[in-house]
């Protein structure tokens, strides 16, 4: 391998991720060797730390040269990106593209990773956008040259992408090559591009959930959580992805061959949710068999951590609401754009965090002197994150004993009812998707 990265920017990229997001993680890059990783783009400059931040090894990025001329350039070179020169930049000298595939052609033959999105611009359409076919021509030009390739189509499947600690599951392809369609000669190649072109598409689709973002997106997330409960389906980030995609699929021609039977579909499901709603429930609290003695055992124990946690939440509330609504607010007159809001949020917050350590640190400073100033900075950095997780972690608690006192008070049959809702919707389900299939086999 001829490039390391900074080794202060992989460890930003990675904490930036793993911060911002709960990451999932499906499959694996490989370890060593001349790799091109090709993944969806629906989250301007996070994609490419997502990525970076799971392959578990260095990798270097093509982005777009007029960021290079931004503030962004010493994070772009210690990153070791390589521009590419877009038509659709205003300004830009196209020509120079011959430097990119130099570039790639050098980094894949030293046996390097490198990444490029091959849709070639960030969206929010929920979907794969058509390919461009930069990524063919430089999969087949390295192979000209003699140079192994493994080819790894990634998909970035994100539930709510602009929320902070939303989920997000990465997942690595099997790795696949070119060489099969290498051209015989030049006269071949523009069709070589087009065949490969066409078969990075295909491996990136298998990765995606697919679903416009306002509205099928959602309805996607609600039935999946609703069939896994009925099903008792684990918590598997792959099969999760695998159900999605089926869901999908299922919804958008379930619409398209029966409206009315769609729509009878999510009347049932709306007037379900109703009902969850009315008991302050949600799907899988209707699995839930909870003895005295489990929750006696469950209280005390809780009870002996709140008295750790709940401080830490306190303080940690205290100092960074803030700042924490500030980053929102900032970001929310920088951009509305969904691809680059996330991005945004992660630029905004830390310029405004580190603005309010730094004002913090100051006034310690003045009182206590400098030593104590850094002290406060070395000892805030830490709280950040512990102060996080002990409130994400009270609030599953809160989540739990309101779930319990509201099963309670309901009826003694209601749980079963609603169970038995919810068991008939997947059986609905489970018969929609049997009579898709039967409408294509025919």
């Amino acid at each position: 391998m001829s490039w390391r990265a900074n080794p202060l920017v992989r460890w930003l990229a990675r904490a930036v991720c793993r911060v911002f997001y709960r990451v999932d993680l499906v499959g694996a890059a490989p370890a060593s060797g001349a790799v091109l990783f090709l993944p969806n783009h629906p989250n301007s400059l996070l994609d490419p730390a997502l990525v970076w931040a799971t392959a578990e090894r260095d990798v270097r990025f093509l982005a777009k040269s007029t960021l290079f001329h931004t503030p962004l350039r010493p994070l772009l070179a210690a990153a070791g990106a390589i521009p590419v020169y877009r038509k659709t930049d205003q300004g830009v000298d196209t020509s120079r593209n011959a430097e990119t595939f130099a570039a790639v052609s050098t980094a894949l033959a030293a046996g390097d990773a490198v990444c490029i999105f091959p849709e070639g611009i960030s969206h929010s359409s929920g979907r794969l956008e058509p390919l461009r076919t930069g990524a063919a021509r430089m999969a087949l030009a390295a192979a000209r040259e003699g140079t192994a390739v493994a080819l790894v189509a990634v998909g970035l499947n994100f539930e709510r992408k602009a929320t902070f600690r939303s989920r997000v599951t990465i997942v690595f392809g099997a790795p696949f090559f070119a060489s099969d369609l290498l051209p015989g000669d030049d006269a071949a190649f523009p069709e070589s591009v087009r065949e490969l072109t066409a078969r990075i598409a295909e491996r990136m689709r298998l990765l995606l959930v697919e679903a416009e973002p306002d509205t099928d997106a959602v309805l996607v997330d609600r039935v999946d959580r609703l069939y896994a409960a009925a099903r008792g389906r684990p918590h598997d980030a792959e099969e999760r992805v695998a159900r999605r995609r089926v869901i999908a699929s299922g919804i958008e021609r379930l619409r398209a061959a029966d409206p009315a039977r769609y729509q009878s579909l999510l009347l049932r499901l709306r007037r379900y949710d109703a009902r969850l709603r009315r008991f302050g429930l949600r799907d899988r609290h209707l699995d839930w068999q909870i003895s005295g003695r489990t929750a006696v055992i469950f209280a005390l124990r809780e009870l002996a951590l709140a008295i750790v946690l709940l401080p830490l939440c306190v303080v940690g509330l205290a100092i960074y609401f803030v700042p924490y609504y500030a980053t929102a607010l900032v970001a929310r007159t920088v951009t509305r754009e969904r691809d680059i809001y996330a991005t945004a949020q992660v630029f905004t917050g830390v310029v405004v965090y580190g603005l309010w350590l730094g004002g913090i640190a100051l006034i310690v400073g003045r009182i206590a002197g400098t030593v104590a100033a850094w002290v406060t900075i070395a000892a805030l950095v830490p709280l950040s994150i512990v102060s996080l997780i002990a409130i994400e972690r009270e609030s599953a608690v809160v989540d739990a004993v309101r779930a319990w006192w509201h099963l309670g008070r309901a009826r003694g049959d209601t749980r079963q009812r609603l169970r038995r809702h919810r068991t008939e919707l997947a059986e609905v389900l489970d018969a929609v998707q049997r009579w898709l299939e039967n409408e294509v086999t025919h």
